[in-house]
């Protein structure tokens, strides 16, 4: 299939990734219980979707660099993910504030896509802050409670910005589609 044809795919299921995990976010923020557990895990798996599908998309289109950021970002957000299993334990706590070293390099990797306005690469610079600032609550053994507090603030953030890049990323689709 041609890079054009997959981008017709490609681009809407990324969009509709990042929507959907943001979706299931905010309403896991309200439903409590077993739900809520499903709702995280069916956001993070969209979420992974999303990214993974961003980097075959921007490899193919020869930013290299971006594309790797979205696949650190995928590993990190693999982190998290197993992170959850844990809350409650010290591991998870650690796994939760380690999200950083993934994120940071993603995040700046990610600038180097081009196509992608100031705002949002100022955005994706200002998303590494909240997960440093959650890595310097583990370093200084502040109570694990903080840091999941923190990591939603984080996981909210990444989410805002995610379905931003998504939809400059369709946007961007659409214009070249209709100067074709």
């Amino acid at each position: 299939m041609p890079a054009h044809k997959a981008d017709d795919l490609v681009i809407p299921a990324q969009l509709i990734c990042f929507v959907s995990s943001f979706l299931c976010l905010i309403q896991s923020l309200f439903i409590h219980g077993p739900v809520t557990e499903v709702l995280v895990r069916i956001k993070d798996a969209s979420f992974i979707t999303g990214t993974s599908l961003v980097s075959i998309k921007l490899v193919r289109d020869g930013w290299e660099m971006a594309g790797a950021g979205f696949i650190i970002l995928t590993i990190g957000w693999g982190v998290l993910f197993t992170a959850s299993d844990n809350l409650g334990h010290q591991s998870g706590f650690n796994s939760l504030a380690s999200a950083f070293y993934f994120i940071a390099p993603a995040m700046i990797l990610m600038t180097f896509y081009k196509p992608f306005k100031l705002y949002i690469k100022i955005l994706l610079l200002i998303n590494i802050t909240p997960f440093l600032v959650s890595l310097a609550f583990k370093i200084a053994d502040i109570k694990g409670d903080s840091i999941i507090y923190l990591s939603v603030i984080n996981i909210l953030f990444m989410h805002i910005v995610s379905v931003i890049w998504s939809i400059h990323l369709f946007g961007e689709h659409r214009k070249q589609k209709q100067s074709a």
